[in-house]
């Protein structure tokens, strides 16, 4: 009897097991269906006449079916839902339904409903109706379009939002010259704006001269900007600055002598720009005009206070050695105790004592150099070498605080990489203080990018977290980056680190095509990743203003010459999976040059000539010897940071740890030459994504 009554509950038990499995449509939810992006399910679930679906069930469904463009049937089931959405999630419903409106050609009824419900708009939608109704209004009546796009530049939140509405702006008929004097101030090269500016028949304006001549510095179109950027007073709003680029387009001509003629002055009197002509004039004296060059930085050390005695000051001690140079720099120091140039100068004097072999006279000096005004980068430096310097003293108690303090502060630091005695410890999920943020009513009805865009404005730690979470529910790798890069105070801050997370910090975007590419070209997939998010932060649109595009920032001579040796005879700097393999090809043949991740980094970002004279007799050089090897202050930071990626990225996705050892040199401190190249001169700039509202 027994035996039979076991028999019978575990027949039961089995047949509620089979009618709860996911697989028979039971036991699976609308909510959970959606959190899994399972839209087969979903297409059951809405297709099963047995199931009564709730009305927030059937808006989840709606958005659903919208996320497949399946616009149609989610309008049907957003008008069933409508007269129970919340009060919050109205507009948001309103507006995917004139769209849906729209994409079934239904425009007369989608335009209706835009043009009654735009005045009640919250401005987060404003936006996007405008532009529905641009879209919707005759292509024949240009003032009404007029009307909508200027709405849209008005409700426009974002440079995004502005970028679109200006350059559609640009493209009706008319007077387009206050359009495009805004679009340049988002966008100083952008070619159709330029175009505008040329056909204006508005050259004579000061704002409209600038904007040209700047632009076309920013395209190594020397000549123009030296002849727009003349006419610009230097007592107008960009005078100083048309009067900084000029000279800085005249040196580019080799015209020495004029340019300092040009620099001279913002040197002299002034702030905008006086510290960066200080230093121009500074670089100037290593090529040609040296004496008259050091005339006006002596005149300027003499005639200015603080901030720009000490730059002039410092850029003199450049060129001096000695004595001279000795003196030159204890007037930075008194002049500026707290200033990157007295920090830089007890840096190197501490250095130069740890060559020589003096840990004591080290520390002093790199004590010294500790200011409230030090940059990050820098304190995680001097942490690591003081704590360098007091081992080799065997005080091991300093030693042992400094590490503490490096691993505290800077815990994703190169440094705290390079004397982590444990790999990085990392627990799942997200950091209680930014995860317990719970679904908004409008996650819960399924608009899930308008609740992204809400909680974005929101702004507040837990709201850009959830942000996150959202962008990688919906599979936005750069969106994902954007907002976890707000939050890497708190998201690196340690002691431990959650995996969610730091994957969020640090993303592998295109993973295909990396993958892909690393395999072909035998170099290690994490290595791309590092150097792609310190340069482009995984933007495949970005283009710099020396001209370097794409993903993995590839000036368009070096892509030309990978391009031709992989035989590619078409290819765009701002097509991911060209970029990507471009970029790792290249990557491949400086590690083959350079053999160690880190030289080949720093010739990545100074080109292969610089590393090589760093590289010049100091060979074999442990990491951290290494960086310090680096002159240009540039790359000596891009090598911190990139290595400091790849550690992390190791530690996340696999990979051996960073190591260091003792030994090196360093180049003496020098005024060194911003390293730049002539941007290409090809007039496309790649506009940014347009967003309808519609994801």
């Amino acid at each position: 009897m027994k035996k039979k009554l076991f028999t019978g509950h575990l027949l039961v038990f089995i047949l509620l097991g089979i009618l709860l499995s996911p697989s028979a449509g039971w036991g699976e939810t609308m909510d959970s269906l959606f959190e899994k992006k399972d839209w087969k399910g979903i297409d059951e679930l809405l297709a099963d006449p047995g199931k009564k679906l709730t009305p927030r069930e059937e808006s989840l469904g709606a958005n659903a079916l919208w996320l497949q463009n399946r616009w149609k049937e989610a309008e049907v089931l957003l008008k069933k839902s409508a007269p129970f959405w919340p009060e919050e999630v109205r507009p948001y419903g309103t507006l995917l339904t004139i769209l849906a409106l729209e994409r079934t050609n239904r425009k007369d009824q989608a335009a209706r409903l835009a043009s009654e419900f735009l005045p009640a708009a919250p401005p987060d939608v404003a936006y996007y109706v405008a532009y529905a109704l641009y879209r919707l209004t005759d292509e024949k009546d240009e003032k009404e379009r007029r009307k909508h796009l200027v709405r849209m530049y008005k409700e426009a939140e974002t440079v995004q939002q502005q970028t679109t509405a200006l350059n559609m702006l640009l493209a009706l008929p008319g007077d387009k010259t206050a359009y495009a004097l805004n679009l340049l101030t988002i966008s100083p090269r952008n070619a159709a704006a330029l175009k505008a500016l040329e056909a204006s028949g508005q050259k004579e304006k000061t704002d409209v001269r600038f904007a040209l001549g700047y632009g076309a510095y920013l395209r190594g179109q020397f000549d123009r900007a030296i002849s727009y950027l003349k006419d610009v007073p230097l007592d107008s709003r960009n005078g100083r600055k048309a009067r900084y680029y000029r000279a800085y387009s005249l040196y580019r001509k080799k015209k020495y002598g004029e340019a300092l003629e040009l620099w001279s002055p913002l040197a002299r009197t002034g702030t905008d720009y006086a510290e960066s002509s200080i230093r121009r004039i500074s670089i100037l004296a290593e090529k040609a005009q040296r004496e008259r060059a050091l005339r006006v930085l002596r005149e300027v050390a003499e005639s200015r206070e603080g901030i720009y005695r000490a730059r002039a000051w410092y850029s003199l001690s450049t060129h001096a050695s000695g004595k001279e140079r000795t003196d030159l720099e204890e007037k930075v120091i008194a002049a500026a105790p707290d200033s990157i140039h007295a920090v830089r100068i007890l840096w190197n004097r501490g250095w130069k004592n740890w060559q020589s072999g003096n840990a004591l006279g080290a520390v002093k000096n790199w004590e010294r150099s500790v200011s409230p005004e030090m940059p990050r980068s820098w304190r995680a430096r001097v942490l690591y070498w003081e704590a360098r310097a007091y081992e080799e003293l065997g005080r091991a108690e300093e030693q042992k605080a400094r590490l503490q303090t490096l691993s505290k502060e800077f815990p994703l630091s190169v440094y705290a990489r390079l004397t982590a005695e444990k790999p990085l410890p990392l627990a799942p999920g997200g950091p209680p203080s930014l995860a317990g943020l719970q679904p908004l009513e409008l996650e819960r009805w399924g608009f899930v990018s308008h609740a992204r865009r809400n909680l974005i404005h929101r702004g507040d730690s837990p709201s850009l977290y959830r942000a996150a979470r959202i962008a990688a529910w919906q599979d936005d790798s750069l969106g994902i980056y954007a907002l976890a890069g707000k939050l890497s105070r708190e998201i690196s801050a340690g002691p431990v680190f959650y995996r969610e997370a730091m994957e969020f910090l640090y993303p592998r975007p295109f993973r295909e095509i990396v993958k892909r590419s690393a395999e072909r070209f035998s170099v290690e997939d994490n290595l791309v990743w590092a150097i792609m998010r310190q340069e482009s932060a995984f933007n495949p649109t970005v283009t710099s203003w020396a001209g370097a595009a794409g993903l993995m920032q590839l000036m368009p001579g070096t892509a030309a010459g990978e391009a031709k040796a992989l035989g590619m005879k078409k290819y765009s700097l701002y097509d991911p999976e060209d970029n990507i393999t471009m970029g790792t090809a290249h990557i491949a043949r400086l590690l083959k040059s350079f053999s160690r991740p880190e030289y080949a980094v720093a010739a990545y970002n100074a080109g292969g000539g610089s590393a090589r004279r760093w590289l010049d007799g100091r060979k074999d050089l442990p990491l951290d010897e290494w960086i310090e090897a680096v002159a240009y202050e540039e790359t000596n930071d891009y090598v911190q940071k990139v290595m400091a990626n790849l550690a992390v990225y190791r530690a996340l996705y696999g990979a051996p740890p960073l190591r260091a050892d003792s030994g090196g040199t360093i180049l003496p401190p020098a005024e060194e030459e911003e390293m730049e190249e002539v941007p290409d001169t090809d007039e496309r700039d790649e506009p940014l994504p347009v967003d309808d509202g519609g994801k």
